[in-house]
């Protein structure tokens, strides 16, 4: 069971994944055109070429200083992917609301457009469901900071604001830095963007490092899903989407409904079961369980003949 992995959690790791494919081609081609055309007139011309057969409706376009242009391009594919991150973040949040609003009104009235630091609901969520804190607390200073990069892209034109300036600059974001765990043995985090009154220097590998640290974070609270809710929870949700709430079994139909969830719920959430028959474990407790394990199984047998 130690793959786990919730829905939101899924999700998150194929925007992890679509991110570093996206930054990485992205920024190869507009790199290998950069390197490859040395005289601005030839780039220029290779340029046009290949926006007139884009097979859209653009015109001829001639650019002036077209070095300069694509390297605009590269910063501007850092700022899309800094949005992008926050975005997905932001989707993985509000599916663990979701998912533990049985436990508690909500997490934070206040929304991640309405606070430049949505950080705290991080914090304000492991604080309520009294959660160890211990791994993300290094993660946190990193998290703020691409947050508050976020809105200065999205709301003040990629220009610096106070609070990023004040994150840049404190011993808790330097420390955070300093203290991350790379993936490789002695190999050091990337360099954080370089960060003025004026201008935020980004490179490419800025929004996967801001989509790594959100996925770390993702990581820790979806391990502790399982914890919370334990197994009971994903067996029952899984009878009830692939049994209850369908009258079309889905596929594969296997030799009975034990393996049949056993299969979904490897399926849906990675959770392997070593013995199936754990799926009836938790409706054997009393005679309205078994009556009900007993429907169930009925139901499955007749959906499975149908189809």
């Amino acid at each position: 069971m130690n793959k786990f992995q919730s829905t939101g959690y899924q999700n998150f790791i194929d925007s992890h994944i679509r991110l570093n494919y996206f930054i990485k081609i992205s920024t190869g081609a507009v790199l290998n055109l950069y390197n490859t055309n040395a005289r601005p007139e030839e780039l220029s011309e290779v340029l046009n070429q290949i926006i007139i057969n884009a097979g859209e409706r653009w015109t001829p376009t001639i650019l002036q200083n077209p070095h300069e242009s694509l390297k605009s391009v590269i910063n501007d594919l850092a700022k899309s992917g800094i949005i992008g991150v926050y975005s997905a973040f932001d989707v993985f949040f509000k599916k663990v609301e979701g998912e533990l609003s049985g436990h508690f009104t909500s997490v934070s009235s206040i929304s991640g457009e309405e606070s430049e630091d949505k950080s705290h609901k991080i914090v304000e969520l492991y604080t309520k469901l009294d959660w160890d804190q211990s791994k993300i607390t290094n993660l946190l200073p990193i998290l703020r900071f691409y947050e508050s990069l976020r809105h200065s892209v999205a709301h003040n034109m990629g220009f610096p604001s106070g609070k990023i300036i004040e994150i840049y600059e404190s011993d808790e974001f330097k420390e955070a830095i300093n203290q991350w765990k790379t993936k490789f043995p002695n190999r050091q985090i990337s360099p954080p963007p370089i960060v003025s009154s004026t201008i935020i220097d980004l490179t490419p590998h800025h929004p996967i490092l801001y989509s790594e640290t959100c996925l770390r974070i993702a990581s820790d609270i979806n391990a502790k899903l399982l914890t919370l809710f334990g197994l009971n929870h994903y067996i029952k949700r899984t009878i009830k989407k692939h049994l209850l709430n369908t009258q079309i079994l889905s596929t594969p139909h296997c030799q009975n409904l034990s393996r049949y969830i056993a299969y979904h719920l490897n399926n849906d959430y990675k959770i392997q079961l070593e013995k199936y028959d754990v799926v009836y474990s938790i409706y054997t407790d009393n005679e309205s369980d078994i009556k009900k394990l007993k429907e169930y199984k009925q139901k499955y047998n007749r959906l499975k003949n149908v189809n």
